[in-house]
């Protein structure tokens, strides 16, 4: 195997995607501490904590999807050893997320009544929801700004700054939370309303990080004043045509998220719980896949801005096999210990076998799971952010759930014949890409660049 002989891709690999896991891991564990925190406060705080961030997070994170373009455009241009570029997508990147921030932050104060009037909950819950909404609404922009900015030190291949401001935003949290929720070292006992303001001061002092990094110049490139005086739409336009399919990727798969669950709940209890514990398992293999993607989408970026299709080829083969063999790895033990993995996150017995036979399950998917993944990442770093959203969306909407409300509305089918069509989709999935990669289409144009510099 490639990643096996070339020690220097696989260091190139794992410097990128090593630290775009840690930060996955890291605003994983935000949320984590944010629910154990308020969950001694009662259930009505968790409740209406999880829903508000639940809410909050969404809008912001969909938003953020678009920053795949700043991701492409700024790998492709370090590739291509454009600095004004890379500093112009930059600046646009910034000013696009100031934007949609203050538009998000209007909008979010103007509706927050409205937006938790959608959900069917108690009084008491939907208050306290409404609390958390309006505080983290408040600082929307600094939230994209943040998320946004950290899209550009990937496409720079700096994987590592967005990772220890995101350490950092963990620690402010965790130390906000205590304080603010419970009223520790002096300061006010402010319950819901403390998690929202410790997760809005953890946000502000990310962004502050995220920009003074960019204008001291820590990830390589330090914009100047007239790249945000003199904008140009051409430049807003790319990163749009490139974003925007992403953009409706995650709108898909948010929405197609809250229909499986709804669906899921017909299926009872027990059968509910064991699905979510098996999804929270299979996160965990996730990571990985997700964390080495970025870094196909960076080095065949950078590649494709070179007019180096060769180093794009070895950097995509690379990523593919070194996901495959982490990916590997999680299906290994999930076939060979399910029902350990289990009791580490239940001690219920009504769930614990299932959830051995369904963790068992998620193991044929993640060498396919793997692939699609980092294959789409490739697509993405070639500038083609448009075939993984139709993918996606043809996959999502005109075979999994149709089929899955057939089988729960209709059948009233099993959760593990459900698991068995999960394994069927992603399988699919990973015949199409494999059928793409093999074309070697995504490589077109670095080699029609190559052509027409040698003309």
């Amino acid at each position: 195997m490639l990643i096996y002989r070339d020690a220097l891709l696989r260091k190139q690999i794992l410097t990128i995607a090593g630290p775009a896991m840690g930060e996955m891991i890291m605003y994983m564990i935000i949320g984590v501490v944010d629910i154990a925190v308020v969950g001694r406060l009662g259930a009505s705080p968790l409740a209406a904590v999880s829903l508000g961030a639940e809410i909050f997070f969404s809008l912001v994170l969909f938003l953020e999807a678009l920053a795949i373009g700043a991701n492409v455009l700024v790998a492709q241009a370090k590739g291509a050893g454009n600095h004004s570029q890379m500093r112009s997508y930059t600046a646009h990147t910034i000013v696009m997320a100031l934007v949609l921030g203050f538009i998000l932050q209007a909008l979010g104060l103007l509706y927050t009544q409205d937006i938790i009037g959608l959900f069917a909950v108690e009084p008491a819950v939907a208050q306290q929801a409404y609390d958390y909404l309006y505080i983290t609404f408040l600082i929307a922009p600094f939230a994209l700004l943040m998320y946004m900015t950290n899209a550009v030190f990937r496409g720079l291949g700096r994987t590592d700054i967005p990772m220890v401001i995101a350490v950092i935003v963990n620690i402010v949290n965790v130390a906000g939370d205590f304080l603010l929720v419970f009223g520790l070292a002096g300061f006010p006992k402010m319950g819901v309303a403390g998690a929202a303001a410790a997760t809005a001061v953890a946000h502000v002092l990310g962004c502050v990080l995220a920009l003074t990094a960019i204008f001291f110049g820590f990830g390589g490139i330090r914009p100047r004043w007239r790249e945000f005086v003199r904008l140009k739409l051409k430049h807003f336009k790319d990163i749009l045509t490139l974003g925007i399919p992403s953009l409706v990727e995650q709108f898909f798969y948010i929405t197609s998220n809250l229909l499986s669950i709804y669906l899921l709940v017909f299926l009872g209890t027990i059968s509910f719980a064991t699905h979510q514990l098996a999804v929270t398992v299979e996160s965990i293999s996730f990571m990985p896949g997700i964390g080495i993607a970025i870094a196909a989408t960076t080095l065949v970026g950078q590649s494709v801005g070179a007019r180096d299709p060769k180093s794009a080829q070895r950097a995509a083969q690379g990523c593919i096999e070194l996901s495959m063999v982490i990916m590997g790895f999680f299906a290994l033990v999930f076939a060979l210990v399910p029902s350990w993995i289990a009791g580490l996150f239940t001690n219920d017995a009504d769930i614990i076998p299932l959830a051995e036979v369904i963790i068992r399950v998620a193991a044929l998917e993640q060498l396919t799971i793997a692939f699609t993944t980092v294959a789409s990442g490739i697509l993405k770093g070639s500038g083609n952010t448009r075939t993984p959203m139709l993918i996606s969306l043809a996959f999502t909407w005109f075979f999994r759930l149709p089929l899955m409300y057939v089988m729960v509305k209709i059948w009233s089918t099993p959760l593990l014949y459900l698991w068995i069509l999960f394994v069927f989709d992603w399988l699919l999935r990973s015949w199409v890409y494999f059928i793409l990669y093999r074309r070697k289409s995504w490589l077109r144009p670095a080699m029609a660049e190559n052509t027409s510099s040698a003309n």
